[in-house]
């Protein structure tokens, strides 16, 4: 990984990408909810989050924060939840600044066959980009032991990042609506 990436990765630090995942979590305004109103459960390599709601189902998302090995300083943060627009989940990760935006981002399960999603949008903490995960992709996901995902970096190099799926079928069941 390029130095330059490496700095500000390490600047930006867990609570800069953690602020950045209230609106994954919930469709409610930031700052509605107090840490009463939320369960976590853990599923090994993932975590599930639930919205408690008295009216409705609990809305529950699923994350993973993705490290680097050498330092464990974040990397990346991965969310999958089940939009209420929607009929598919959406997988949302949150990665640094100093990424090639035009080339958008891919996502592989165990080397397989790639599927590619842009970026929606940059702000000080970081960048977001969606992926609508179909049935099949859910299906490998749920399958597979690895997902990759990779970025261009600012000196067009390609990054991978690795995102264990340990937990992941057991984590996504939780969800499901």
């Amino acid at each position: 990984m390029p130095n330059s990436l490496t700095q500000n990765l390490c600047r930006m630090g867990l609570l800069s990408l953690l602020a950045l995942s209230p609106n994954a979590f919930s469709q409610q305004q930031p700052g509605a909810a107090s840490s009463n109103d939320v369960t976590t459960e853990s599923f090994q390599d993932w975590e599930v989050r639930c919205q408690r709601n008295a009216e409705e189902p609990a809305p529950c998302a699923m994350s993973q924060l993705v490290t680097h090995p050498d330092s464990d300083q974040p990397l990346m943060q991965v969310i999958l939840d089940y939009p209420p627009q929607i009929d598919d989940p959406v997988m949302s990760f949150f990665v640094p600044l100093g990424v090639r935006l035009a080339a958008g981002l891919q996502l592989s399960v165990d080397n397989g066959e790639p599927i590619q999603f842009p970026y929606q949008v940059c702000q000080e903490q970081g960048c977001r980009a969606d992926a609508p995960i179909e049935a099949s992709m859910l299906q490998q996901l749920r399958s597979g032991s690895t997902a990759t995902l990779s970025m261009i970096d600012p000196r067009g190099e390609r990054m991978d990042l690795d995102i264990s799926l340990i937990g992941f079928t057991d984590a996504s069941t939780r969800i499901a609506p």
